[in-house]
């Protein structure tokens, strides 16, 4: 079998990292869930080394990069959240994780290597101005801005040949925010970031609860985990689901919610918030296969890593996510960190290569277990 050609340029997509503020020794902190900063800051300076420092390479980054719904404030999840505030909180997420921001700031040194950022609906506040100054500032590129590009005016980035990428939020009626829109108008006219329902579901009804079961939110289907939690913790499983039904009734079905997004989507809404499966990957196959123009879909968002060729050469990857998720399905039960993300390599003849990739780190004989 002949060797395939040399790469004539790299674009390495991942997702779902969700860096929070950091962890500190001595100091609990249970809404940081990120524990792969070595491992990350490996993977992205392997990019800017060997082969790679020849061609061009263009880490783009799909979305919930941070989570910045899990950064308290005063104590609390405010839900109008500023730039003074915004700006406060990716402070002290770039100060939580310094070894994964000086890799990026050394992969930016390298020539032809740059960095394209989407947000998700975990870090929607990349849209203001300011988030983006002090993030450009942090990885030393005030004086070349253009290595850093959000890409924060539509949920899309085109790329060459037909592929396209998407964090995967907007395919959930749940998550959805208009593109263009992620800062809105508040209440008292100030902008503010954009807060889906499912994001004010988490900030609302789960994260109160995090404190005590750091890994609330990183099991799935959430319907098994509340179903086990009648059975093994009745207590705490009847607190959380007095939580979300108050919450869910009180601004699905209130007046102003139901006048403001109809019946059907309000039903709809609150099926996907409790239910076993949202259709999020069912509705972004369907557009990759129904789509003349797309040769390739990745996204991310729901946390399953996964790649599915169709006919017509047309490719779906999820690149999941680097936080360790507890499945209760039977068919995958058990804890998965796969650490996993997408490589696009164009060649100078043929369609571009795109792989699902599996970062494995270098070999370690010991390594910290953290609390």
């Amino acid at each position: 079998m002949p060797t395939p050609p040399e790469a004539t340029e790299i674009k390495i997509v991942f997702s779902d990292v969700h860096l929070g503020t950091g962890e500190h020794p001595g100091l609990a902190n249970p809404y940081e869930d990120f524990r792969q900063d070595d491992r990350m800051a490996e993977l992205i300076r392997h990019h800017a080394e060997d082969r790679f420092a020849l061609i061009p390479v263009e880490i783009i980054i799909n979305g919930d990069f941070m989570d910045l719904l899990k950064v308290p404030v005063g104590g609390g999840f405010p839900i109008e959240v500023d730039e003074d505030v915004a700006v406060d909180k990716v402070r002290r997420v770039l100060r939580g994780h310094p070894k994964v921001f000086d890799a990026f700031a050394d992969f930016l040194r390298v020539p032809d290597h740059r960095i394209t950022y989407i947000p998700g609906n975990h870090d929607v506040e990349v849209a203001f101005g300011r988030v983006q100054h002090l993030i450009r500032a942090r990885l030393g590129v005030l004086a070349s801005p253009d290595l850093v590009t959000f890409h924060v005016e539509q949920d899309t980035l085109r790329l060459p040949r037909g592929i396209v990428v998407t964090h995967g939020h907007n395919f959930e009626a749940m998550n959805a925010i208009e593109p263009g829109k992620s800062i809105v108008a508040g209440p008292d006219g100030r902008p503010i970031a954009a807060v889906p329902f499912g994001s004010r579901f988490l900030m609302h009804a789960l994260l109160p609860f995090k404190a005590e079961q750091p890994l609330l939110d990183q099991v799935h289907p959430l319907s098994t985990f509340l179903l086990w939690g009648l059975v093994f913790d009745l207590r705490f499983t009847l607190k959380l689901l007095w939580r979300m039904a108050t919450f869910l009734f009180a601004t699905r079905f209130s007046r102003p919610a139901v006048h403001e997004t109809g019946w059907f989507k309000a039903v709809q809404i609150l099926v996907e918030e409790v239910s076993l499966f949202t259709n999020m990957e069912r509705r972004a196959v369907k557009v990759l296969k129904e789509s003349e123009d797309i040769s390739a879909l990745i996204v991310g968002h729901n946390h399953k890593a996964r790649i599915a060729r169709f006919p017509r050469n047309k490719v779906y990857v999820n690149t999941g996510t680097w936080l360790k998720m507890v499945s209760l399905e039977l068919r995958d039960l058990g804890t998965r960190n796969y650490l996993t993300y997408a490589q696009v390599e164009y060649r100078p003849v043929g369609p571009p290569a795109v792989r699902l990739m599996r970062w494995r780190g270098r070999s370690r004989e010991v390594e910290e277990l953290m609390a």
